[in-house]
Protein backbone atom coordinates (compact mmCIF):
# COMPACT_ATOMS: atom_id res chain seq x y z
CA UNK A 1 0.00 0.00 0.00
CA UNK A 2 1.53 3.25 -1.12
CA UNK A 3 1.11 6.29 1.34
CA UNK A 4 -1.08 9.29 -0.02
CA UNK A 5 0.84 11.61 1.58
CA UNK A 6 4.72 10.81 1.29
CA UNK A 7 4.08 7.97 -1.01
CA UNK A 8 6.56 5.69 0.32
CA UNK A 9 5.09 1.32 0.48
CA UNK A 10 4.21 0.06 3.64
CA UNK A 11 2.97 -3.32 4.69
CA UNK A 12 -0.23 -4.09 2.73
CA UNK A 13 -2.80 -4.61 6.01
CA UNK A 14 -0.97 -1.31 7.42
CA UNK A 15 -3.62 0.90 8.76
CA UNK A 16 -1.34 3.89 8.97
CA UNK A 17 2.07 4.92 7.32
CA UNK A 18 4.95 3.34 8.72
CA UNK A 19 6.96 6.57 7.92
CA UNK A 20 4.44 9.90 8.28
CA UNK A 21 2.03 8.17 10.36
CA UNK A 22 -0.60 9.24 8.03
CA UNK A 23 -3.98 7.66 8.02
CA UNK A 24 -4.25 5.27 5.36
CA UNK A 25 -7.85 4.71 2.95
CA UNK A 26 -9.60 1.55 3.57
CA UNK A 27 -11.17 0.87 0.42
CA UNK A 28 -13.78 -2.19 -0.36
CA UNK A 29 -10.91 -3.49 -2.55
CA UNK A 30 -8.16 -3.08 0.09
CA UNK A 31 -10.30 -4.40 2.69
CA UNK A 32 -10.94 -7.95 0.22
CA UNK A 33 -7.29 -7.60 -0.47
CA UNK A 34 -6.49 -7.86 3.26
CA UNK A 35 -9.02 -11.05 3.69
CA UNK A 36 -7.59 -12.91 0.86
CA UNK A 37 -4.19 -12.27 1.55
CA UNK A 38 -4.61 -13.15 5.60
CA UNK A 39 -6.41 -16.19 4.25
CA UNK A 40 -3.38 -17.02 2.01
CA UNK A 41 -0.37 -17.03 4.90
CA UNK A 42 -3.13 -19.14 7.19
CA UNK A 43 -2.72 -21.77 4.77
CA UNK A 44 0.77 -21.46 4.10
CA UNK A 45 1.47 -21.18 8.13
CA UNK A 46 -1.22 -24.38 8.70
CA UNK A 47 1.03 -26.45 5.85
CA UNK A 48 4.50 -25.45 7.66
CA UNK A 49 2.74 -26.39 11.12
CA UNK A 50 1.48 -29.80 9.61
CA UNK A 51 4.59 -30.56 8.12
CA UNK A 52 6.75 -30.30 11.04
CA UNK A 53 4.09 -31.83 13.06
CA UNK A 54 4.30 -34.80 10.51
CA UNK A 55 8.23 -35.21 10.98
CA UNK A 56 8.42 -34.82 14.83
CA UNK A 57 5.72 -37.89 14.99
CA UNK A 58 8.09 -39.94 11.94
CA UNK A 59 11.26 -38.90 13.87
CA UNK A 60 9.32 -40.31 16.92
CA UNK A 61 8.04 -43.72 15.25
CA UNK A 62 12.26 -43.90 14.09
CA UNK A 63 13.29 -43.86 17.55
CA UNK A 64 10.46 -45.37 18.77
CA UNK A 65 11.55 -48.62 16.50
CA UNK A 66 15.20 -48.48 17.28
CA UNK A 67 14.90 -48.93 20.82
CA UNK A 68 12.56 -51.65 20.61
CA UNK A 69 14.30 -53.38 17.70
CA UNK A 70 17.57 -52.91 20.46
CA UNK A 71 15.92 -54.71 23.52
CA UNK A 72 14.46 -57.17 22.11
CA UNK A 73 18.26 -58.22 20.32
CA UNK A 74 19.36 -57.55 23.75
CA UNK A 75 16.83 -60.14 24.83
CA UNK A 76 15.64 -57.67 27.57
CA UNK A 77 12.21 -57.96 26.29
CA UNK A 78 9.94 -60.91 24.63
Amino acid sequence: MKCPRCHNENKYDSLTCDFCMAELPMTKEREEEIKAKKALERKAKFKKSMTVIIGMGAAVTIIVAFVIGYLIYRNLIF
